[in-house]
């Protein structure tokens, strides 16, 4: 486990959850403008690809966590002890 790339693995989950998260946001604002010209109501989990989205986004956002704790563990050298005692 040492010799994983932790920091990459990190920052493909930010980058990841970032725009996740934008297009979430960018499809909702879509979604409720062409609602508004029909005359209908959106949800925000109203289309399936938005529940999927969402779900990535959640997923990605526990894996940017464990990455992170992941490399500062690393970092502060507390990673080979544990490996040690296993």
């Amino acid at each position: 486990m040492k010799k994983l790339p932790w920091g990459i693995f990190m920052g493909v989950c930010a980058m990841l959850v970032f725009f996740l998260t934008a297009g979430l946001i960018a499809l909702h604002i879509l979604l409720n403008g062409i609602a508004a010209q029909t005359n209908e109501t959106a949800a925000f989990f109203g289309q399936w690809y938005q529940v999927v989205m969402f779900v990535f986004d959640i997923v990605f956002v526990l894996g940017f966590g464990g990455s992170l704790t992941m490399y500062i563990l690393k970092a502060l050298g507390k990673l080979d002890k544990r490996e040690a005692a296993l």
